[in-house]
C-alpha cells in the first residue's frame, strides 16, 4: 500500500475527533486515558446500537448519526466474528482517517484469525477507501501533545521519546515504568500489534522526521505475512534515520521466534540478517529485556535534553569520544569488583601514575584507600579535599565519572549536606568539560534512600542501581556516537 503520508500519521497521533465503535462499560480505560489528557468530550463520539448513554456521553447508533462528516481515528472494540463486517460498515458510513483495531484472536490466533486479517488487507485495497489501520491485537496510541491515550496512567507531560511496539503491555509498561523509576517523557507511542496495515517502518520515518521526536525505542517480533517486502523498507529507513534508534528483537532464538507466531503472529528472521542490519545501520542493539531498553533510553533523554537545554539541535550533539572511566568510591574491595566489571565489559580504565599521582598526593596525602583509579576516598567525601581530587582526576583524559553513592540516615544532617554539596560541585564541573556523570544507588528497601534517589533525579544527576546497568548504558550512547559518525548522512 502507498497510503502513507506525514498528515495520515498525523491524524492518529494528534486526531480532532475520536470514535469508539462497538463501545461498552469495558471502553472505560479508552475513556480514561482521553479524559486524563485533556481530549475535548465534545469530539468523542461512541456508537452502540444498543445504548443511550456511557460515561455521561450521548451514545449513537450508527457513525451516520454523527455529526462530522470525518472521524480522524476510530477504535473498534468488537469480538473477531463480527470485524470485517463492522468494518464493511464504517467504510459505507463515514470518512474515517485512521483505526486502531483493539480485538484480539486474529492471525496470532489459528487460520480462521488468518483469514479475517486477510479480508481486512482486501477491504483496505480498495482504491476508494484512504484509511490506515493499526493492529489488530494492539492497544492503542499515546500522544500527550495530541491529548490521547488509552490509559489514564500514563503522563499528561510531553517529552521527546518516540515508541513502536508490537506488544501492547509492553508498551504501556515502557510509558508506565519510564515514568515512574526515571521520569521519562514521551511525544508519541504506538502498540502496532499484527501489523495488517501500517508498518514498524513507516512510523519510524514519520518519527524521524517528527520535530517533537529526539530518541526513538523499538520492540520488533516479526513481519506480516502479507507484506513480504517490508524487511528491505525498514532496512532502508534505518540506514537513513538521523535519531537515535534503540532497537530491541523479540524473538531472537528458535523457541523466541515460536511464542512470537503466538503473540502477533509475524515472522521472525535469522539471527545472521540482523547482525548485518545492526552492521549496515546507526540503530543500536538492545538486549531482550525491559529493564535493559529502559536503562539505555534513560540515558539517550538525560544526556540528549542536558545539549539542547544548551540550545543546541539534535544534530548538534557530540557523543563520547571514548570510554576512559574514572571510578569514585570508598571501599578496596568494591574498587576491584568495579576495574573487573568496567575491563570485562569492555571499558578503559586509566591508571593515575607519575606527574599526576604526586598532583593528587599533594591535594590529599591519603594513608588508606587509593588514588591511582578507583579513586579510593574513605572518610573524606565531605570534605574540600575530596571535590578537589576529583577535579583533578576529571581533568585527565576522561569521558565517564562513576561515582559509587549512598544516603546517610539523616539527609538534613551538616555532614550529608557537605557531602551533597560536593557532588552537585563535581556535576558541574563534569559537564562543564562535557564530560558524563553517572550515580550508582544500590537499591534495598530504605525511606531515605528513596528520598535520597529522588533528590538526585530532581537535581538533574543520572542515577542506576547498578554498575553493570551504568556501563552497558554509557556503552550504548558511545556507540551510537561512533555508528552515527560512521553513517552521517
Amino acid at each position: 500500500m502507498s497510503k502513507t503520508n506525514h498528515n495520515s500519521l498525523d491524524h492518529l497521533f494528534k486526531p480532532k475527533t475520536v470514535a469508539i465503535f462497538g463501545a461498552t462499560e469495558k471502553s472505560k480505560h479508552f475513556m480514561g486515558g482521553l479524559e486524563i489528557q485533556g481530549f475535548d468530550k465534545s469530539k468523542i463520539y461512541l456508537i452502540n446500537p444498543s445504548r443511550d448513554e456511557l460515561f455521561g456521553l450521548k451514545v449513537y447508533k450508527s457513525l451516520k448519526d454523527i455529526p462530522e462528516d470525518t472521524i480522524d481515528h476510530l477504535i473498534l472494540t468488537i469480538r473477531r466474528e463480527k470485524l470485517v463486517e463492522s468494518l464493511k460498515i464504517i467504510f459505507s458510513e463515514k470518512k474515517i482517517n485512521t483505526i486502531h483495531i483493539f480485538t484480539a484472536g486474529t492471525g496470532e490466533f489459528d487460520d480462521e484469525g488468518i483469514k479475517i486479517e486477510k479480508e481486512i488487507l482486501n477491504l483496505l485495497n480498495d482504491e476508494k477507501i484512504n484509511t490506515r489501520i493499526i493492529g489488530p491485537n494492539c492497544m492503542g496510541c499515546y500522544c500527550p501533545r495530541g491529548h490521547i491515550a488509552y490509559l489514564k496512567s500514563f503522563p499528561q507531560e510531553p517529552g521527546n521519546i518516540g515508541l513502536i511496539s508490537q506488544s501492547g503491555d509492553l508498551h504501556s509498561r515502557l510509558i508506565k515504568f519510564g515514568n515512574l523509576r526515571y521520569g521519562l517523557r514521551f511525544s508519541k507511542g504506538v502498540s502496532i500489534g499484527n501489523c495488517v496495515d501500517l508498518q514498524i517502518s513507516e512510523v519510524l520515518d514519520y518519527l524521524n522526521k517528527d520535530d517533537d521526536t529526539d530518541i526513538i525505542g523499538v520492540y520488533f517480533e516479526g513481519f506480516s505475512n502479507f507484506h513480504p517486502y517490508e524487511g528491505k523498507k525498514l532496512l532502508k529507513v534505518l540506514k537513513t534515520i538521523k535519531k537515535p534508534v534503540l532497537f530491541m528483537r523479540g524473538g531472537e532464538t528458535r523457541r523466541g521466534q515460536t511464542a512470537v507466531l503466538t503473540h502477533t503472529g509475524t515472522i521472525g528472521t535469522d539471527e545472521r540478517i540482523w547482525d548485518a542490519v545492526y552492521k549496515q545501520s546507526s540503530i543500536i542493539k538492545v538486549p531482550t529485556s525491559l529493564d535493559s531498553i529502559l536503562d539505555y533510553i534513560y540515558i539517550f533523554y538525560t544526556y540528549i535534553n542536558r545539549f539542547k537545554k544548551q540550545g543546541l539541535n539534535i544534530d548538534e550533539i557530540q557523543y563520547p569520544k571514548g570510554k576512559n572511566t574514572l571510578v569514585v568510591l570508598w571501599s578496596g574491595g568494591f574498587g576491584i569488583l568495579a576495574t573487573d566489571t568496567l575491563i570485562k565489559l569492555g571499558m578503559e580504565m586509566p591508571t593515575f601514575k607519575g606527574k599526576t599521582l604526586e598532583k593528587l598526593k599533594k591535594i590529599y596525602p591519603i594513608k588508606i584507600g587509593s588514588l591511582s583509579n578507583p579513586l579510593d576516598l574513605p572518610w573524606i567525601e565531605q570534605t574540600k579535599e575530596y571535590l578537589e581530587i576529583c577535579k583533578a582526576a576529571i581533568s585527565e583524559n576522561i569521558d565517564l565519572v562513576i561515582i559509587e553513592t549512598d544516603a546517610a540516615s539523616n539527609l538534613e544532617s551538616k555532614g550529608f549536606q557537605a557531602y551533597y554539596s560536593n557532588i552537585l560541585k563535581i556535576k558541574e564541573y563534569v559537564e562543564s568539560q562535557n564530560k558524563l556523570l553517572i550515580l550508582v544507588l544500590y537499591q534495598y528497601p530504605s525511606e531515605s534512600r528513596k528520598a535520597y534517589y529522588n533528590m538526585l533525579i530532581k537535581d538533574g544527576f543520572i542515577v542506576y542501581p547498578t554498575l553493570p546497568k551504568a556501563a552497558k548504558s554509557f556503552l550504548a550512547l558511545y556507540n551510537y556516537g561512533m555508528k552515527s559518525k560512521a553513517f552521517k548522512h
